[in-house]
């Protein structure tokens, strides 16, 4: 006991309970700093705004110590072929890059005339639209993905997004406000009808588009991932499958001289899988698109999340 090691524990209950007693306000509070800091970084020039956005990132990744070391052992993970000092680099250059997506959310009015986001593959958004069954499009956290859909639905396709409520009633009211702007039907994915809501967007020839590149709540299959097993929801696989719709993969990384470009391509369906195998089998297909994304641009994914948080038994 000496050092007064045991009221240690109690110390930390009692931050945790202060921490859960004071979360609302906090919230509310970031909430408006958000709302109040895009405002004005909305109204900077684009240039200004951009640097400003880099900036932010690196205070992120100075101040945020959990998420910065979670990002380190996954990167690790992901690419054991790199030192220390790379990692480390990858994933500060990682908080930059999510600094400035920031930046350009708050932009995004006036640099959508401007050719920022460029299109490669708009061919096969065409090809599903005119087969008139809609298509299921596949993607994931990489590069600016809110500007992936914006883009898109700001084209003039019909975008319907996937999402689930944020639980922090402000933030979700300042999301949903950026996609409502855009055109985007948001569909939610805790809601009771929401397979239904899926089979009706479809039926209404519309673009459903899925982010699956997460460890989230409910079933799922564990297919590879950076050479290693990781839990992955099968929703999209399934609907593609039972509505025999087309499925496409869309990413948007950043282009050296400035700017995004989003690359739109079909996923192959595997005819040969028997039964359920076929989800599953679909299932890596996608993800193995989700992870050529990430190889092609390490630095514009959230390494922080734990994708490898649920294991197989055994």
């Amino acid at each position: 006991m000496a050092g007064g090691g045991q009221p240690q524990p109690r110390r930390r209950s009692l931050w945790k309970r202060l921490r859960r007693a004071t979360r609302g306000p906090r919230n509310a509070l970031l909430a408006r700093a958000i709302a109040a800091v895009a405002t004005t970084v909305g109204a900077l020039p684009p240039a200004a705004a951009l640097a400003l956005g880099r900036g932010l990132g690196r205070g992120a990744h100075a101040l945020l110590g959990t998420p910065r070391r979670l990002a380190r052992r996954h990167v690790g993970r992901a690419f054991p072929e790199l030192d220390a000092a790379a990692r480390a680099a990858l994933v500060r250059a990682t908080f930059v890059h999510a600094g400035q997506a920031y930046a350009e959310l708050a932009l995004w009015p006036r640099l959508r005339a401007s050719g920022y986001v460029g299109m490669e593959g708009e061919e096969h958004l065409r090809a599903a639209i005119e087969g008139g069954r809609g298509a299921v499009v596949v993607t994931g956290h990489c590069g600016n993905w809110e500007l992936l859909a914006a883009a898109i639905a700001e084209r003039g396709w019909p975008v319907s997004v996937v999402a689930r409520k944020v639980n922090d009633e402000r933030f979700d009211a300042l999301v949903r406000r950026f996609r409502g702007e855009r055109g985007m039907e948001i569909l939610d994915r805790d809601h009771p009808r929401f397979l239904a809501q899926v089979r009706e967007a479809l039926a209404r020839n519309r673009l459903v588009g899925i982010l699956m590149d997460q460890d989230s709540r409910g079933a799922g299959v564990f297919v590879p991932f950076f050479g290693r097993l990781a839990h992955t929801p099968p929703g999209p696989a399934m609907i593609v499958l039972r509505q025999k719709v087309p499925v496409l993969s869309a990413f948007i990384r950043r282009r050296p001289e400035g700017g995004h470009v989003i690359t739109i391509r079909p996923v192959p369906l595997d005819g040969d899988a028997p039964g359920a195998r076929r989800i599953e089998a679909l299932t890596a297909r996608c993800t193995a698109e989700i992870e050529a994304a990430i190889r092609r641009a390490p630095a514009e994914w959230v390494w922080w999340h734990e994708r490898w948080r649920r294991r197989p038994e055994g």
